[in-house]
């Protein structure tokens, strides 16, 4: 037994209503075209379901169960209708984002209020990881997007470019090289290096830097987080290359050193990724124009001051 929607409406019109004629007019369609939709339901379940005496209808005691049931259907239909609409018009959703530690440190607290002044009911989740795992985990549907520094992407990955980020060398002001006006790559080799991770995306375009100049740095220490690396650097451990975003207080501050790279500058490309095909929902797809209509730009202090709203600063030499 498959009971169609159309007949089931038709019928849920007419018991409403109590006459075939108010039920064409709330169905906009003609009489008989509701009188036969019923009759067709009727011959589907092999029940009689509504009585005529005269110009009274009377559901019959199968009619009455399915009026019941149908009253909860189209509820169930109007509200899957209206939350539907919600979520289109972007007045109710969430989105589930990932995200590298150092951008969710660093750039979201600034993306996610601007983006949720004017969206206030979506939700956004953050979940973070390595740019590396991020691309896994949009392939295999866990999250619908991801803002991510850019790794070689396989090709069922598409990518937005956002916005890119110097990679810069920096030392604690009382290193030697903090005296230099600009240092070469090759005056590395002999000092301790203090990086992320090997799956993260700024070691992986350091290390290709390395790699082409044939540089072999004396130590490598792998720290856990940009904090720790920061505070090693600071306290004379070695020296570091990171993402100017996440050392930029500390320069300001006179924290740390920035140390101009002959061989620069190094930038890493920040893109948003989803999978290739997918449609969108239209949280996600609202997110995406948001972040390429008001945040775009070659510099990631300028995309970072465009969604603050304001003019943006000086960047470091």
């Amino acid at each position: 037994m498959n009971i169609n929607l159309n007949q089931l409406r038709a019928f849920y019109a007419v018991a409403k209503n109590g006459t075939f004629s108010k039920a064409a007019e709330e169905l906009f369609v003609t009489e008989p075209a509701v009188f036969v939709q019923v009759r067709g339901l009727e011959r589907c379940l092999g029940l009689k379901l509504i009585d005529k005496f005269g110009k009274d209808l009377r559901l019959t005691e199968v009619g009455r169960l399915l009026y019941d049931h149908a009253v909860k259907i189209f509820n169930l239909v109007d509200e899957t209708e209206r939350a539907i609409k919600e979520v289109g018009a972007l007045n109710k959703g969430e989105l589930r984002v990932g995200t590298t530690s150092i951008l969710a440190e660093y750039l979201l607290p600034i993306i996610l209020p601007a983006f949720s002044a004017n969206h206030t009911k979506i939700q956004v989740y953050l979940e973070e990881t390595n740019s590396s795992q991020l691309v896994k985990g949009v392939l295999a549907h866990d999250y619908e997007m991801a803002i991510v520094a850019r790794v070689a992407y396989p090709d069922a990955i598409e990518s937005t470019p956002l916005t890119r980020d110097e990679i810069i060398l920096i030392a604690s002001p009382e290193d030697s090289l903090a005296s230099k006006k600009r240092c070469s790559l090759k005056e590395l080799n002999g000092y301790p290096m203090i990086c992320r991770d090997v799956r993260s995306a700024t070691r992986q375009a350091v290390w290709k830097e390395f790699e082409k100049r044939d540089i072999k740095p004396s130590a490598v220490i792998e720290a856990g987080n940009t904090e720790l690396i920061k505070r090693l650097v600071a306290s004379g451990r070695g020296v570091s290359l990171l993402s100017e975003v996440c050392v930029r207080g500390e320069i300001e501050r006179g924290e740390l050193a920035a140390i101009p790279v002959v061989e620069g500058p190094f930038f890493l490309d920040i893109d948003a990724i989803h999978l290739k095909g997918k449609t969108l929902s239209p949280v996600a797809a609202a997110f995406l124009n948001f972040l390429v209509q008001r945040g775009t730009s070659e510099n990631l202090n300028h995309f970072v001051d465009a969604m603050r709203g304001r003019r943006p600063l000086v960047a470091l030499s």
